[in-house]
């Protein structure tokens, strides 16, 4: 397909310009270690269902994040960046990367200003990971919505962005309009019928997998692949106003063909689409609020037995105040996933409450304290491990103690 043909080509464009990255390079390595302390069951990272990041079995030290970045300038409007990291879990690759992909920013113009990507990276969904290294400054984990998009999401393609920057012509508000075309996201949804929504701050890397091999569906699950030849599609809107008010929202879909099967692969294309919506608002005296909802559905048509639909939702909402170098953060999560019959498979509905505490006293080390409680059903917890109750009560808290260095 010329499509994936000109993709590869990029891919194979970002291996040698890293390779020949060597003047005014930006790297970062952080290492994040964790003191869990967790009462909930095995994760779908640990062949389970529980919700959380971390089960009973895993109390204790565990690594939470070894990351390496770097972004590299190639003249004054095009830069490559790196993002790679190690979570250390059962994934078949034990360090590889999140995103990377190559950036072209020319000057604004006229008051507007347009960015280009190429590569792999996060579709501009999320309000609150806007850290480096798609983290967020508010919490360890992140959202039920935002934790999906970690898990099973990745633009692997082109986005194009274009902003009229109102501010800088004396008015209040900016506005942007953003567009992709992608491939490789097929199997994006089978983890939501697999195990539905969980609290976690773990990302797929690109060349990973979710899980181990095991007896649900999706585990052992490899994300990112082309088998049906179709491009997929996003399409937002944003506002800011003063640089207090952030609005946006975006519609996705990867037009997969729910009836395509690789034998190879032995997965199918899931058909996923959905509308997500939301706003963060910052306020003089260090507060924060964010809110933001996701609503859609992912199919697939196996050969013999017709369409078999998921629906989801989710939605969160979110309050921080920072005072100086600390920031304390509260947030409530909501979350569902429907299944049409003649499947009973993956029908979930759940909430979560997560209480973080973070101090950074210098640009080097950074503590956290969170605490989550999840509350949820989930029919694969009967249906396929044999439980007595669809039912779980999760806790879980960790202290994390990370370190960075970078250098130019």
């Amino acid at each position: 397909m010329p499509f994936q043909r000109s993709l590869a080509a990029a891919g194979g464009a970002l291996a040698l310009l890293a390779a020949s990255a060597v003047l005014a390079t930006d790297w970062t390595v952080s290492l994040d270690t964790r003191l869990v302390a967790s009462d909930g069951e095995p994760s779908f990272l640990d062949d389970g269902l529980g919700a959380l990041r971390y089960g009973h079995s895993q109390s204790g030290i565990q690594l939470g994040r070894l990351r390496f970045a770097l972004t590299q300038p190639i003249g004054n409007i095009l830069a490559l960046h790196l993002d790679a990291s190690s979570w250390g879990d059962h994934d078949k690759t034990p360090i590889g990367p999140t995103e990377a992909f190559l950036e072209l920013r020319p000057y604004p113009r006229a008051g507007f200003r347009a960015r280009v990507r190429a590569g792999a990276f996060y579709a501009p969904i999320s309000l609150e990971n806007r850290a480096a290294g798609w983290d967020s400054p508010y919490t360890l984990s992140s959202s039920a919505i935002n934790s999906w998009i970690g898990e099973e999401l990745r633009t692997i393609g082109v986005e194009s962005e274009v902003d009229w920057l109102g501010t800088r012509l004396g008015h209040n508000v900016d506005l942007g309009v953003v567009g992709s075309a992608f491939g490789w996201n097929e199997p994006a949804g089978a983890e939501l019928a697999s195990h539905g929504f969980a609290i976690n701050d773990r990302q797929t890397v690109l060349f990973g997998q979710v899980g181990e091999s095991g007896p649900l569906p999706g585990e052992g699950f490899n994300e990112f692949h082309e088998f049906d030849g179709r491009v997929g599609t996003y399409f937002g809107l944003n506002a800011q106003y003063l640089d207090r008010l952030t609005v946006q929202a975006l519609h996705y879909d990867n037009h997969a063909d729910p009836s395509s099967f690789d034998p190879v692969l032995d997965e199918h294309a899931w058909a996923t689409h959905f509308d997500s919506a939301g706003a963060r608002a910052e306020f003089p005296g260090g507060w924060t609020v964010i809110s933001q909802w996701l609503e859609g559905e992912t199919y697939i048509a196996p050969a013999g037995i017709g369409e078999l639909e998921w629906a989801f939702r989710s939605r969160f909402g979110l309050l921080s105040k920072s005072f100086g170098k600390q920031t304390l953060s509260v947030r409530y999560d909501a979350f569902e996933v429907g299944a049409d019959p003649p499947t009973q498979l993956g029908l979930q509905n759940g909430h979560a409450v997560t209480l973080a505490y973070l101090y950074e006293p210098n640009e080097h080390w950074r503590f956290a304290l969170e605490g989550v409680r999840v509350r949820s059903s989930e029919s694969n917890r009967t249906i396929l491990l044999g439980a007595t109750t669809p039912f779980a009560t999760e806790s879980l808290l960790q202290l994390s103690v990370r370190y960075a260095i970078s250098g130019h």
